[in-house]
């Protein structure tokens, strides 16, 4: 089921790109819309049977990446379907395939999870979702910062004349940072409850960066309600946060996934 559901992602992902790109410059093309959805719901398949096995969870790197892909293209379809972000989806689509792609040549089975609470399960998925909507609004936020430099050096064609206006992305920025930070605090919180010896568990790394990631998107929050902080600040505070989930989440997983292997060695 993995393998014909991810092929079949592969294949649809590659004609959604064509014929989105074959479109640019105008508005969301409906037969690319169509095909992206059903290349999106073959990943969904293939994310969920290539992370629930007969063993336990699998939540190897390749296995959650596939699975983040798979949540970025989700919501940009969808924001595309009431705001300008047709064109964010031709870089989108091929990322994800090439997540599948990793996922059925790399295949890992390292970090089993059997027999968990409900809670802990709860804390993992608040955290995927978390960490897919900061990734989106991180690479917003360096697409926004390319996007203002290029108008204000007066390169009027190129990138900025295919992506929506630099109001409609910051608008779209916060709105993601706000998704984000809600998200991320849920999954701070069902971490706290629910998860327990948070050393013996090798987590404090990732719990650490985690709640630092969430006191910088706070500050900006704050910064912008009160201060009306947008722009270069905006961008600046964004990607310092989402460095921050980075070094916490993937640098944790890489870490285990080579300790494992020297200590299995």
């Amino acid at each position: 089921m993995n393998l014909y559901s991810s092929i079949a992602a592969i294949i649809f992902y590659a004609i959604a790109t064509g014929m989105q790109y074959r479109a640019l410059n105008r508005t969301l093309n409906q037969s690319s819309l169509i095909i992206g959805l059903a290349a999106v719901l073959c990943h969904a398949l293939a994310a969920i049977t290539a992370i629930h096995t007969a063993d336990g969870m699998d939540l190897g790197v390749i296995q959650v990446l596939s699975l983040i892909t798979w949540l970025i293209c989700l919501i940009t379809v969808s924001a595309s379907l009431r705001r300008p972000l047709h064109n964010l989806l031709i870089p989108l689509y091929p990322l994800a395939a090439i997540s599948l792609i990793a996922e059925l040549l790399i295949p890992e089975r390292q970090q089993l999870l059997q027999h968990q609470p409900l809670g802990v399960l709860c804390h993992i998925l608040l955290s995927i979702l978390a960490y897919s909507v900061l990734t989106i609004a991180a690479t917003q936020a360096m697409v926004l910062a390319l996007q203002d430099r290029m108008l204000r050096d007066h390169h009027l064609k190129g990138l900025p004349s295919i992506l929506p206006p630099l109001q409609t992305m910051e608008a779209m920025l916060f709105e993601l940072i706000w998704a984000g930070f809600i998200l991320l605090t849920m999954a701070i919180v069902t971490g706290g409850i629910y998860v327990d010896d948070m050393l013996a568990q090798h987590l404090l790394h990732k719990t650490v960066f985690s709640v630092l990631s969430w006191i910088l998107l706070a500050i900006l929050l704050c910064g912008r309600i009160a201060l009306g902080w947008r722009g270069k600040v905006a961008i600046r505070w964004t990607l310092w946060a989402f460095a921050c989930l980075l070094l916490g989440y993937l640098g944790t997983k890489i870490a285990l996934s080579i300790i494992i292997h020297i200590t299995a060695i």
